[in-house]
C-alpha cells in the first residue's frame, strides 16, 4: 500500500480506499456512476488524503458553500484567464465520508441552478471510464484545462478500475456496526436509501448493474439487491 493512500478523518489515520470504496461502490450504483470515476475525483481533490479539506471537513470533493449549515474557510487556487490564482472559498463540512459520497453523488445528478444536467449528462449511465473522465472534464466542476487527465492518471497508478466490476468492498467495522441489517425486499432497500423503487426505476437500475430485459422476477429483484449491497 502506498503511504499517500492513507487519509486521516476525524484524527484517526485510514486508508483511502478501504474507506471510501464500499461508498462508492453502493452510491454508485444506486446513482448509475462508475464508482472507480468517484474514487478518482476523491483521491485527486484530496491529493490522496492529505488536504486540510478532508482532514478537517470529511469533504472528499472541494464540494463548495455548506452542509446542512456547516462549513470550513480554506484557501484554494482557482484557474482565471489563463492564471492561477489564490482565493478564499467557503467548503462543505460532512460529519463523515458517507455523506460525503452521498453529496458529490447528489450534484452530479442535480446539477447547478443554471443547468441541472450538466454533470449528469457527462456522467451518469456511462460505462466507459475514460469517456466520463472526459466528458467531465468539459464541465465546470473544476477549472484545471488538465483534469481529465490527471483523473485518468489517478485511475491507472491506483488500480481504481477494477471497483467498477467487483463485488461491494465491506464497510468499516465501526459504519457496518451501524448499519441496517440485510434487507429481504429490493423494494424495501430503495425505499430505505430514498430512492425511486417504482418497476420502470428498476429497469432502469437493473440495466445499469447488467442485468439485461429485467422483468421484476424475484431472482432478478435478488440478483439487483446483492449487488447494490442490501442483502
Amino acid at each position: 500500500m502506498l503511504l499517500l493512500d492513507l487519509i486521516k478523518i476525524g484524527g484517526i489515520d485510514l486508508d483511502l480506499k478501504k474507506e471510501l470504496a464500499p461508498y462508492a461502490q453502493e452510491q454508485g450504483r444506486l446513482y448509475g456512476i462508475l464508482p472507480a470515476f468517484i474514487m478518482a475525483v476523491a483521491e485527486l481533490e484530496t491529493g490522496f488524503g492529505s488536504s486540510s479539506l478532508c482532514n478537517q471537513a470529511n469533504n472528499l470533493f472541494s464540494i463548495k458553500g455548506d452542509y446542512k449549515g456547516h462549513y470550513i474557510t480554506l484557501p484554494t487556487s482557482e484557474y482565471e484567464k489563463g492564471k492561477w490564482i489564490k482565493v478564499n472559498a467557503k467548503f462543505r463540512k460532512y460529519p463523515s465520508v458517507k455523506e460525503s459520497v452521498i453529496d458529490f453523488c447528489e450534484l452530479i445528478k442535480n446539477g447547478v441552478s443554471w443547468d441541472h444536467g450538466i454533470y449528469s449528462r457527462a456522467v451518469i449511465g456511462k460505462t466507459d471510464l475514460t469517456e466520463v473522465c472526459y466528458a467531465f472534464g468539459r464541465t465546470p466542476y473544476m477549472t484545471d484545462p488538465s483534469y481529465s487527465g490527471k483523473l485518468l492518471a489517478v485511475i491507472k497508478s491506483q488500480d481504481l478500475a477494477k471497483y467498477d466490476n467487483m463485488p461491494q468492498q465491506p464497510k468499516p467495522a465501526a459504519a457496518a456496526a451501524q448499519s441496517h441489517p440485510s434487507y429481504k425486499s429490493l423494494v424495501d432497500f430503495l425505499k430505505a436509501k430514498g430512492k425511486d423503487s417504482s418497476y420502470p426505476a428498476r429497469v432502469i437500475l437493473a440495466h445499469r448493474n447488467g442485468i439485461k430485459n429485467y422483468t421484476g422476477t424475484a431472482t432478478e429483484n435478488t440478483q439487483l439487491l446483492k449487488i447494490l449491497g442490501g442483502q
